[in-house]
């Protein structure tokens, strides 16, 4: 047997030793021509590439000529399972045969192991037919060639008894008749017990043992098969090679299976394969690693090879300066025509003939863009020679950048001085302007917090005033005069509340709320509005473009800034003259905004207010916005127009700007950020009869007064009105077991407890509670970013009795739905009673009995309050109207009352059903009566 390795291909056969590489340094076979090839001695290793057409019909010709060499299959990733499969179903070729896939690192390991294998199988066998030809061979007899042949055969028991493969050999009925060591500790079967079974009763025998068996009996050549086998826990792989055994005379005498143990190769192949997946894998993660860092790199590379310089590699910087043309992969030259000459080339070519690596500083490169049209750059490069194995220069890598904006700014600087110093002298006006802008933002920031400060008391007045006026006018007896009077004093309030509303504008401290809206749609809206504010004299016109933006505003302090600078310019104008608003869209780049602070880059909605006027001085613009700074003689203006735009402009994220001339007229531009939000649908204003209540009110707020007139005003509502003056009496009340229906709280009052903290713990306490701020200056609490936080309803300062009504219907009817929804509903109970304490004191007890109590002093109000399936609580003696007077009117509205009287005395039968419980009464005694009567 030769122990060289074919290697079998779809264009050539190879033939090497096994000290040489087995595909090189012998002269190569056709494919078509390997059947003459079968005539020369047996290789060792026969491997088969993947590219041939047939495997399985090459394999069965090879071994039908050669039965012990070891087949090797390579095969490609996409064939290798179903290469496995038909190997699996091949039993022609036997079972020394491996399959591999194309690129496995374990290829040497496993055609050094084949050739060894091969080699002993071949040994073996060389014995074996070596002690048959003596045997067999006819000579006298002689003593000494006898003792030799006896010395032989121990040496071949030896050999069987030695060797680490299992031999067993098997008669033509399959009986045992040789069962050497090895195969006794391979089955666990002794020798003398394995002699006497047949074939089909050995521990390995399985149908394709049989079927090998049959077909080798039947007169087919070797064949080697490849069985797994369960030991406990474990599996072992075994290679059975089964052979005819003839005698002297060629007869079929019986079949030997020689087995061994390939369970170790088969941990080791399937160890070098992971290791070599895991090996590609982590080759690949760094190829693509390099690769990723090679495309993102800051700087332009490329990669050529050749004389040619053809383009091989190249990052996104590289495209990005030179074009797409750079993806075409051809040469330099011919890629990029007109660099032939330059020399950005012609260093490239030094490169290449020298080896040496060059350094470029500020190289010119003429380019051409995709339009033809040819630019100038300047490149900072450096040129680095790649060497194959040998040493010799293969390719050039290219790393640079675009120098064309530092040596531009060189050659400027060289060649004009004065232009720096100019520019040195522009940029220290801008500073110089820079900070004043900021002085003046921050004049202006310390005159909001002052004014801020002065609104919160100021509303808190006007509330106090504004609240007494209000109750004073719903007394019935009053006089034409005192109304007249009482209607000029509101107005008056009306007036501060509106200065105070300014101011906090100004202050940027006036709780906002947002919504995405069409400033367009605003303009159009209010066109007729301004036409009949300015005046006949005043030409408007409108410039509102079809495609402006949406931004993010308070729709109603908007309408009001438009219209204060509408005012300002009929002012500005005398009365007459052209008023031109404009609405349109702008993107404000860093180069813009640098020198405007406050005005971040970005989407801009832009509008202008522009008027032919007398204009401004430089002096006037630098204090327009100040609030109660005015031109305009004393008792014309208040001097908050343009202060509470600033304000307003500044809180919603924008900018404002003055643009004026004296005698050229003004122009005051607006800057609204963009929002890409649909525009909200406005919700029309409610109108009609002030909406009455019954629930239950905790007033908190610090300022007697206030709380006074504000307690007045919601009681004549109809509300029943529990008082706090500050958040932690208001939450020890709740604590304490009120159950009121809405906290009613200021934002800013003294003490540790916040409002929204306080309201945080009403809600714990009190699920479906609904809470209601009111402040005339948040400070903070409850808006941010100049917005009003959300899920928070705010009434804010001084509001009036009309304001109130709506508000705390709305929050209540929002909170109602959703309590009612979830909770069990209460009995409700009218309770009538004139003594305040023992009013408080019979409420405390219903709501201890889970009753939903409603408070009145005397029987004013109760009628309209009451509903068909309440229980009326009343005192008998009442001021006014007594309490069965009450009871009677009220059985003769609702059919489905029920009446309890609480009483100190006796009292006659009131001629219509109703409870009796007298006073003093327990807490049973009061359960047991409203039981009885519900």
């Amino acid at each position: 047997m030769d122990d060289a390795i074919l290697f079998v291909a779809a264009t050539a056969a190879q033939h090497a030793a096994p000290g040489a590489g087995w595909r090189e340094g012998y002269a190569a076979l056709a494919q078509d021509a390997l059947p003459a090839r079968l005539a020369g001695a047996e290789p060792a290793v026969v491997i088969l590439a993947p590219d041939l057409a047939q495997p399985l019909q090459l394999a069965r010709a090879l071994r039908a000529k050669w039965q012990l060499c070891e087949l090797v299959f390579v095969a490609g990733a996409s064939h290798y399972d179903e290469l496995r499969r038909q190997l699996a179903r091949a039993p022609m070729i036997g079972q020394h045969w491996s399959v591999l896939r194309e690129g496995d690192p374990a290829l040497g390991q496993v055609v050094a192991e084949g050739a060894k294998t091969a080699a002993r199988r071949a040994r073996l066998r060389t014995t074996l037919e070596r002690a048959n030809e003596r045997i067999a061979a006819p000579r006298p007899v002689d003593e000494a060639a006898y003792r030799h042949l006896r010395i032989a055969g121990h040496y071949m028991v030896n050999v069987l008894a030695q060797t680490k493969d299992g031999i067993v050999g098997l008669d033509t009925n399959l009986r045992v008749i040789q069962w050497n060591d090895s195969a006794a500790r391979q089955w666990r079967l002794a020798g003398a017990a394995a002699l006497a079974l047949d074939g089909p009763a050995l521990p390995f025998w399985n149908p394709d043992i049989a079927g090998t068996v049959a077909r080798v009996l039947d007169g087919a050549a070797a064949i080697t098969t490849e069985q797994v086998y369960a030991f406990g826990q474990q599996r072992a792989h075994m290679d059975i090679a089964v052979s005819a055994v003839r005698d002297d005379g060629g007869h079929l005498i019986g079949v030997s299976l020689v087995i061994r143990d390939v369970s170790d190769r088969h941990a080791r192949l399937e160890q070098e394969r992971a290791l070599g997946a895991e090996l590609a894998r982590s080759l690949e993660e760094k190829r693509r690693q390099l690769s990723e860092m090679f495309d993102l790199a800051p700087g332009f590379m490329s990669v050529t090879r050749g004389p040619s310089h053809v383009l091989e590699m190249t990052n996104r910087a590289y495209l990005a300066l030179f074009g797409r043309r750079a993806r075409t992969h051809g040469s330099v030259a011919a890629t990029f025509p007109e660099l032939v000459g330059q020399r950005f080339v012609a260093l490239r070519d030094q490169v290449y003939a020298t080896g040496e690596p060059y350094v470029g500083k500020a190289v010119p490169v003429s380019l051409r863009d995709a339009d033809g049209r040819t630019h100038q750059r300047y490149l900072d490069f450096i040129y680095q020679p790649l060497r194959d194995s040998a040493g010799n220069v293969s390719g050039i890598f290219c790393q640079g950048h675009d120098a064309t904006e530092q040596k531009q700014m060189q050659d400027g600087l060289l060649m004009n001085q004065a232009e720096l110093e100019a520019l040195v002298a522009l940029r220290t006006h801008d500073l110089e302007q820079a900070h004043l802008a900021l002085h003046q933002a921050q004049k202006l920031e310390a005159i909001g917090k002052l004014t801020g400060g002065v609104a919160h008391d100021f509303n808190n007045i006007l509330q106090v005033v504004g609240s007494n006026l209000e109750l004073m006018g719903l007394e019935p007896d009053l006089s034409d005069t005192l109304r007249r009077r009482l209607a000029g004093s509101m107005g008056a309030v009306e007036r501060g509340a509106k200065l105070s509303s300014q101011l906090l504008a100004y202050a940027r401290r006036q709780p906002l709320q947002p919504v995405p809206t069409s400033v367009g749609h605003i303009l159009r809206d209010m066109e007729e509005l301004m036409r009949r504010a300015l005046g006949e004299a005043v030409d408007i016109e409108l410039a509102v473009g079809d495609g402006a933006w949406n931004t993010m505003v308070d729709r109603n302090q908007l309408e009001n800034v438009i219209l204060n600078l509408a005012i300002n310019a009929r002012d500005a104008m005398d009365g007459a003259g052209k008023l031109t608003i404009e609405l349109g869209n702008a993107v404000l780049d860093h180069g813009y905004v640098a020198r405007r602070p406050d005005l971040p880059a970005g989407e801009y909605v832009v509008l202008a207010v522009s008027d032919n006027g007398a204009g401004m001085s430089r002096d006037v613009i630098e204090r327009a916005f100040e609030p109660f700074f005015t031109t305009k003689p004393e008792g014309e203006g208040t001097g908050l127009g343009l202060s509470m735009a600033y304000g307003f402009v500044k809180q919603s994220g924008g900018h404002i700007g003055i643009y004026s001339e004296p005698g050229e007229g003004t122009t005051v531009r607006i800057f609204l950020p963009r929002t890409h939000e649909a525009e909200h649908e406005l919700t029309p204003r409610a109108g009609g009869a002030i909406p009455l209540g019954t629930e239950t009110v905790l007033l908190v707020e610090d300022d007697d007064a206030v709380r006074t007139a504000v307690g007045d005003m919601l009681a004549g509502l109809g509300y029943t009105v529990l008082k706090a003056p500050d958040a932690q009496r208001a939450l020890a009340m709740i604590e304490s077991g009120a159950a009121p229906d809405m906290l009613f709280t200021d934002v800013v009052m003294p003490g540790t407890l916040r409002s929204p903290e306080l309201a945080r713990h009403a809600r714990r306490l009190l699920p479906g509670i609904a809470v209601l701020f009111t402040s005339g200056y948040t400070q903070n609490a409850i808006v941010h970013a100049g917005r009003l936080d959300e899920g928070v309803e705010l009434l804010s300062k001084p509001y009036r009795r009309s304001e109130l009504a709506a508000k705390v219907r709305q929050v209540f009817d929002a909170a109602g739905a959703e309590r009612r929804a979830t909770e069990p509903r209460r009995q409700r109970i009218v309770v009538v009673e004139d003594n305040d304490d023992a009013r408080d004191m019979l409420r405390e007890l219903l709501l201890i009995l889970d009753y939903d109590p409603v408070c009145f002093g005397s029987a004013d109000g109760v009628l309209a309050a009451l509903h068909d399936d309440d229980i009326l609580l009343t005192d008998v003696t009442l001021p006014g109207m007594s309490g069965i007077d009450l009871a009677r009117q009220a059985m003769g509205q609702f059919t489905g009352l029920r009446v309890v009287f609480a009483s100190g005395r006796s009292i006659d039968p009131p001629g219509f059903a109703a409870r009796v419980l007298p006073k003093p009464f327990t807490l049973d005694q009061l359960r047991a009566a409203l039981s009885v009567a519900a």
